[in-house]
């Protein structure tokens, strides 16, 4: 690549069509939570040896787990695949997503709630696990952008209702839900 002056003036034509990323961390590192209100983003750290790894992840001194946990389940995506829209009246989701490679998607359908309408996404590897709380109203959706398999564990706050399931649903490519799937590089 050419260091002269030429260079120079191509960059200042770019900079003038160019978008300033917005703050995607706050000032101690931690990640934003992309202004949805009642969400709760926390990453976890794995520790690490020779042998493997481990992540703590319940600790019920820990805000998060506020609640208390009464019921489990894994969510398995195959790749390529999308799992959602779905949305909770009653239940908060409490995902602890560790394996693979995860985007969750989140949509404020709350009407009453300054948040409404933002759309937030969050991505998880192994190298980045971590726990989503999703309240209820919000429509989420998650896509296995890997090549594995990937699994999401869910600890919702209440107990699965088989009478009266606690779900609404909507297909992620009916464009209901003004989002785009599409992974850029940008």
């Amino acid at each position: 690549m050419k260091n002269g002056p030429s260079a120079h003036v191509v960059g200042d034509e770019l900079t003038s069509v160019a978008h300033r990323d917005q703050p995607s961390v706050d000032s101690q590192g931690h990640e934003l939570d992309e202004g949805i209100e009642g969400l709760v983003l926390k990453r976890l750290a794995p520790i690490a040896d020779h042998r493997g790894s481990l992540i703590p992840f319940l600790d019920v001194r820990d805000e998060f787990w506020t609640e208390p946990v009464v019921y489990g389940y894994e969510i398995m995506i195959r790749p390529g695949r999308i799992k959602g829209w779905g949305m909770h009246e009653l239940q908060t989701d409490r995902y602890l997503v560790a394996n693979g490679k995860i985007r969750v998607v989140l949509y404020d359908g709350r009407a009453d709630r300054e948040s409404h309408g933002r759309i937030a996404q969050f991505f998880f590897t192994e190298a980045s696990p971590g726990l989503l709380a999703i309240p209820p109203g919000v429509w989420h959706a998650d896509q296995n952008w890997g090549d594995t398999d990937a699994r999401i564990v869910n600890f919702p706050t209440r107990a699965y209702d088989p009478a009266e399931p606690d779900k609404l649903r909507i297909d992620p490519h009916s464009d209901v839900i003004p989002f785009d799937w599409e992974l850029r590089d940008s």
